[in-house]
């Protein structure tokens, strides 16, 4: 699958977060890069509900930004705990629990 495919696969929104979420995300303690401020939608185009993307993982809690055209906010997780069968080189689904849709990797959607 080229490149271009796979975009084609992705929800296209993005959010920017505003000060308090940066403050916020900032304020965690994670060993982690700076946070980005823009983010793009990872779940499947045509998704049911909330836009969401990962803006931080502290441990094994990830904050996921979520939004819609009227709110958003930021949530805790876990990872998805589905894997893929047979495993790929990238067996787990790289979303968060309770996700809509199909399952994702980096390279593709899967039921």
């Amino acid at each position: 699958m080229s490149m271009d495919e796979a975009e084609l696969m992705n929800c296209p929104a993005r959010i920017t977060l505003d000060a308090a979420q940066q403050k916020f995300l900032d304020g965690l303690p994670a060993p982690a890069p700076a946070v980005q401020s823009e983010l793009g939608c990872e779940l499947e185009r045509g998704h049911d509900g909330s836009h969401a993307a990962l803006a931080q993982q502290v441990g094994d809690v990830m904050w996921w930004a979520q939004w819609t055209l009227s709110a958003s906010e930021i949530n805790p997780y876990t990872w998805c705990p589905v894997r893929q069968t047979p495993p790929e080189t990238d067996p787990d689904c790289t979303l968060f629990e309770g996700h809509p849709g199909k399952h994702s990797s980096d390279e593709h959607y899967w039921i």
